[in-house]
């Protein structure tokens, strides 16, 4: 792993090992607090790369995205790229990891996990995983290490390495998560399409007509989509996902606001502050503010 020196959320790009074969690294957490030193864990991340971790023993709390997991033996998290997330006292925590960039899982695997759910968990408890294949998958990955002897089979090493990695994030997609009330398969591929097309255009495109017309449907359908699979209309998904950067750059950033709403999209300041207070319910400024203080021991999981 290395970063930049750049204050707020902390870009955290992947570079391999010299020894690591093939496109998956397997490694654990004592590994990469090793690797990483002490100060590679303190702040918040955004990482180019998906961190797979299963743990085996202690606790720990860890965020991602302003949601606090609680984590303890048996629990799995998936931290994808792209995803914010902060690290909670990794030192009492141990176990495996598997390292790997989304392209490591081929399109059409990567197009059935993103269809699976219309948001896609990222914690796993272990009494969702008690007995479930996921498990069985994740325990063939871990095992798969390459002896410093068997360079041979490093090929082999590396497709069994692929192959399992995608069989295990599959069948996680049909584990329990800790919240499955909020979380079911979307009705349409045109809803993933949707999906796809503002995590990529957010920035930019903030009306659903821009969405409906990349992908050829009318706003009518956009929306109607929108609400089958998740009770949110087209326009209320564009301004979550807009909300939440802005919280990430607020919370984990110095940037000031006129900033953050210039890379977001705004022409001015002042509405960016009106459009985020009308759907956060506090201005830019106090949600920083406040997010600085002291938070709750006891966030829920």
């Amino acid at each position: 792993m290395g970063h930049t020196a750049e204050p707020g959320i902390r870009p955290v790009r992947y570079s391999p090992p010299a020894d690591v074969i093939g496109e998956i690294e397997l490694n654990s957490l004592a590994g990469i607090r090793e690797r990483g030193g002490p100060d590679e864990f303190l702040t918040a991340q955004r990482l180019d790369f998906d961190l797979l971790i299963r743990i085996e023993a202690g606790t720990a709390r860890h965020r991602v995205d302003f949601t606090d997991y609680a984590l303890a033996p048996g629990d799995v998290l998936w931290i994808r790229a792209g995803q914010v997330h902060q690290w909670g006292t990794i030192a009492d925590i141990e176990g495996p990891l598997a390292l790997f960039t989304p392209a490591v899982v081929d399109s059409d695997a990567r197009d059935r996990i993103r269809a699976a759910d219309v948001r896609t968990p990222a914690h796993w408890p272990a009494v969702a995983l008690d007995g479930h294949p996921a498990s069985t998958a994740l325990d063939a990955l871990f095992a798969v290490t390459d002896p410093a002897d068997a360079l041979s089979d490093s090929k082999i090493r590396s497709a069994a390495r692929v192959r399992l990695l995608t069989a295990a994030l599959l069948l996680l997609m049909l584990a329990t998560p800790a919240d499955a009330d909020r979380h079911r398969a979307p009705t349409r591929e045109a809803f993933v399409w949707f999906r796809e097309e503002l995590e990529s255009r957010f920035a930019t495109w903030h009306q659903v007509a821009d969405y409906a017309a990349r992908l050829g449907y009318s706003t009518r359908t956009l929306n109607r989509l929108a609400r089958e699979n998740t009770g949110l209309s087209a326009k209320q998904l564009i301004d979550e996902r807009i909300v939440l950067e802005a919280k990430r750059a607020l919370v984990h950033g110095r940037d000031p606001v006129a900033r953050i709403a210039e890379d977001l999209g705004f022409d001015d300041a002042s509405n960016f502050s009106k459009y985020f207070q009308l759907r956060a319910g506090i201005t830019p400024l106090a949600f920083r503010t406040r997010a600085s203080e002291p938070t709750d021991p006891h966030p829920r999981s």
